[in-house]
């Protein structure tokens, strides 16, 4: 038998060693051997770091001290290739602890030794196995494949049980292979629901493959064994492709379309190009990206962080949205957020198993987690949700979507298409996620206390900035701004005076006015309360340049007040002593806003008052003495007062009669031109001040 040596090492290449384990298994049928393969883990990086050369010379040491061991005792050794060494002996305890004793101490003379650390895989063969030495060496090589990352040196034994499953594997790929060519793998969607009603927003994909017999058999059965050998992304590709011409066909046909959701595996970004595929998916199909979503798992950043945040890049820049599917699986979520560039987050349906002894610890830990997403606005899917009370748990810890068997199981693509005809089953997609980049919240941070993007039409909002120190709403993240708002309110964090005004201002019905009439752009001074104290602030709402009714974002930010606001604070206290009422009048427009009211004062008469001519009209006819009311009506005509404005900037002034409980007390109405008023914006103040004395009514 003629045997290749290796130049360097002076032992048997691959070839020549496999032959003398297969000559030996002949000769001695009734022994049990061991076969003991070792792999120096990063061993790649060791020759970058030290050169060649050094690298060499390592695993000249190693051979040095295999073949004085195959010296001593009777033993074949090989060398496999790259770092790859092998032995074959009969099992012999104290033989196979010298070798991985041996090899651990040479490493340890290696720098960063804890880097490059040796990794044993074994596998005992006895007699009635009858197999080869390659499957010895392919068994020995699959154990080290699951040892990848185990901290501990020991030697990892591939058993019967794992050589069994290995064999069932590799018969697994001609079956795969025939279920795609013959149409036995398929897709069923499971929907994501709002949690507030039950309605759908989306599915995701999950493959299924129904063999010839009818039998659907579970992924669970099929993709670990496809992940590991990598042909996986054949079948991807395949669902992918499916799911690119189900989406066609559902465009096509004109039927209401929500987005769906597809996997990428690991083993699919880092063996092919998953940009360039879905790139190709995208155009060949016509599939509007909006309709297409990626879910990466959460342990996939974890093992191969640089390579995907590139496939990441590629795949935001085709304009998909991201995913992070089974989050909170691995070990490092919560640093992880700061860096991914995710639009969804889906909490592992792992979190949801609790039980009466670790129920308030899991509840915690699942409320820390969305409260965090919310802080950064990014949407939270609840996976798992199996009862009515994990939903409304989630539901009270301010998750808005989940996916479960409470709301639906997976189900066929036909099942699906007929849920959604009924559109009560439905609801508008609704889980987004619109976070800037980090430079520019560095500089809003320092200038406003928050900033949100809203839409006026859908009220959907999204916090790009929210300053920790100014918080004036629920840890509960409302669904639409305008409950957001109302969150603000009821909680008393709005000074009661401004609320008319600041709710009108907010109000989405407002704003779409001034979007169809004009360029928005809306002003008002509001206090809110920080630490207890009152304090101004200066709500705004802008009409981004680039808005567009395909895109209607408008800008909602809060900052301080300037320098002066304690000279307004002051100004507002004397104007709450002297006046019973002071209202802010858009003359033109009739919308008015309350800056104070003193707290006796009948609050039908201001809470149901749409316009100012809604509010004249009801004090005239409820609360102005009807001696006063003609005179009163004369007084508050709004072309009256704009025709007056024109020429005058001095006040007007009547005096006149007004119920208070059971008794008539004399009152001052004056109106004032207020620093905003023009011809085009005639904004005027009105008064109302209790007199001292009745003198007035007795003279008249």
């Amino acid at each position: 038998m003629e045997i290749q040596m290796d130049a360097l090492t002076g032992m048997p290449q691959q070839r020549g060693y496999l032959d003398l384990v297969d000559d030996c298994l002949g000769k001695h049928p009734q022994e049990s051997f061991c076969m003991l393969t070792t792999d120096i883990e990063h061993f790649s990086y060791f020759n970058k770091w030290y050169g060649r050369s050094d690298g060499d010379r390592l695993l000249s040491d190693i051979a040095s001290f295999l073949k004085r061991l195959a010296n001593e005792e009777e033993m074949i050794i090989g060398y496999m290739g790259a770092d790859r060494f092998s032995a074959f002996f009969k099992i012999n305890p104290n033989l196979t602890e010298r070798i991985r004793q041996g090899i651990i101490s040479i490493l340890q003379k290696v720098k960063d030794n804890e880097v490059f650390r040796p990794i044993f895989g074994g596998f005992v063969c006895r007699p009635e196995m009858r197999v080869k030495s390659i499957d010895l060496f392919d068994y020995t090589i699959n154990a080290i494949q699951q040892a990848v990352g185990n901290l501990k040196s020991s030697i990892f034994w591939f058993d019967e049980d794992m050589a069994r499953q290995l064999m069932e594997e590799m018969e697994l790929m001609p079956k795969v292979t025939y279920g795609m060519e013959n149409g036995q793998f398929t897709f069923f969607l499971q929907p994501k629901c709002q949690l507030r009603d039950g309605r759908i927003v989306g599915a995701e994909v999950l493959m299924r493959w129904i063999s010839s017999t009818g039998e659907v058999i579970s992924p669970d059965r099929f993709i670990p064994a496809l992940e590991k050998n990598g042909y996986i992304i054949q079948l991807d590709k395949y669902i992918w492709e499916k799911t690119c011409q189900v989406l066609r066909r559902w465009l096509d046909q004109g039927r209401r379309v929500l987005p769906v959701s597809v996997n990428i595996s690991r083993v699919d970004i880092r063996e092919m190009d998953v940009v360039a595929v879905f790139d190709r998916l995208l155009k060949e199909y016509r599939i509007p990206v909006n309709y297409l979503e990626v879910e990466i798992t959460e342990s996939a950043y974890v093992e191969n962080e640089a390579i995907i945040k590139e496939a990441e890049r590629g795949l935001r820049e085709l304009g998909l949205k991201i995913l992070i599917d089974d989050f909170g699986s691995g070990y490092s979520s919560l640093n992880m957020l700061k860096d991914i560039q995710a639009d969804i987050l889906k909490l592992d349906m792992q979190f949801l198993n609790m039980d009466e002894n670790n129920f308030d610890k899991g509840r915690n830990i699942v409320s820390s987690v969305i409260a965090m997403a919310n802080q950064i606005d990014l949407p939270v899917i609840a996976e798992g949700v199996e009862n009515l009370e994990q939903s409304e748990m989630l539901s009270a810890l301010g998750c808005s979507f989940a996916q479960g068997y409470y709301f639906y199981r997976p189900m066929s693509i036909n099942q699906y298409e007929i849920l959604l005809e009924d559109e009560n089953n439905v609801a508008m997609p609704n889980i987004v996620n619109r976070k800037s980049g980090s430079a520019y919240l560095r500089d809003l941070a320092q200038y406003f206390a928050v900033v949100a993007e809203v839409n006026p039409f859908t009220g959907e909002y999204h916090f790009i900035h929210h300053d920790a120190s100014f918080k004036f709403a629920t840890n509960l993240r409302p669904d639409t701004i305008s409950e957001y708002i109302d969150s603000c309110v009821q909680k008393g964090n709005v000074h009661p005076d401004d609320v008319p005004g600041y709710v009108r201002r907010t109000g989405l019905e407002f704003i779409r006015e001034r979007l169809l009439s004009r360029s928005l752009r809306i002003l008002y001074d509001v206090r809110f309360k920080k630490n207890g104290v009152y304090k101004w602030y200066t709500f705004e709402c802008q009409q981004p340049k680039n808005f567009s009714m395909e895109e209607p974002w408008v800008l909602f930010t809060w900052k301080l007040a300037h320098t002066d606001a304690s000279d307004k604070i002051d100004a507002v206290t004397l104007m709450h002593r002297t006046f019973r009422a002071v209202l802010k009048v858009n003359m033109r427009t009739g919308a008015f806003d309350i800056m104070h009211k003193h707290p006796d004062a009948p609050s039908e008469l201001y809470r149901y008052s749409k316009n100012i001519m809604d509010f004249f009209q009801k004090a005239i006819n409820e609360y102005v003495h009807p001696e006063d009311r003609v005179k009163y009506t004369w007084f508050v005509k709004p072309e009256r007062i704009v025709r007056y404005f024109q020429e005058n900037e001095a006040p007007l002034r009547l005096k006149i009669r007004c119920r208070h409980h059971d008794r008539w007390i004399c009152t001052v109405a004056e109106i004032y031109r207020s620093i905003e008023y023009s011809t085009i914006k005639p904004v005027v103040l009105v008064t109302l001040l209790d007199c001292r004395t009745d003198s007035y009514f007795q003279e008249h």
